[in-house]
């Protein structure tokens, strides 16, 4: 029996050790971040960046999807392009100059014009009714409406990637309707 009393005894002072450790790294973890915190934090940082790095556009692609889920937005389909290749994680590929995006409510075309190496133009053209256009980049939304023809432009668009957000002025019920992000 005193076998059986030795362990039942060192289980219980395992146990306390585990909630003073507990109570410990409770106590630490309420603690504001120092100096040491951050050094190690920085190193997790740099051991996951080079071992799995982010995918170029993850944050962007991330953001549209919520931004679609937030609105409950219908997404238009690209129905074609004026490019002709396009490449897939290639390094080198075609800019599209013209890029047409439908729905079952809404169609619309978008024409790309460089303006520099960091900029371009974009003109649209939206097949129905009045329309309110967001034009979303990286850092900040331009926003438009279509004239009476349905046309709409943004002067200076910084390349990279951007999407749409068109939301019809006469049916205000209406979904607003998002386009994939495309590569200016």
């Amino acid at each position: 029996m005193t076998g059986s009393a030795d362990r039942s005894h060192d289980r219980e002072l395992d146990q306390e050790r585990d909630q003073e450790r507990d109570r410990e790294l409770d106590r630490l973890a309420a603690e504001p971040l120092d100096a040491q915190d951050l050094r190690a934090l920085a190193t997790v940082r740099s051991i996951f960046a080079a071992s799995d790095p982010v995918p170029p556009g993850l944050a962007e692609r991330a953001k549209f999807a919520m931004t679609v889920a937030a609105l409950e937005a219908e997404v238009a389909q690209i129905m074609q392009t004026s490019a002709e290749a396009v490449g897939v994680r290639a390094k080198v590929y075609d800019r599209a100059a013209t890029v047409t995006f439908s729905t079952d409510t809404l169609s619309a075309m978008i024409t790309i014009e460089s303006i520099d190496g960091v900029h371009a133009r974009l003109s649209g053209w939206v097949s129905n009714g009045p329309t309110a256009v967001e034009l979303r980049e990286r850092s900040r939304t331009q926003s438009t409406e279509t004239d009476a023809e349905g046309r709409f432009s943004f002067a200076k668009v910084e390349r990279g990637l951007v999407h749409l957000l068109l939301r019809r002025l006469d049916l205000p019920d209406s979904r607003p309707v998002i386009t994939p992000a495309i590569e200016i």
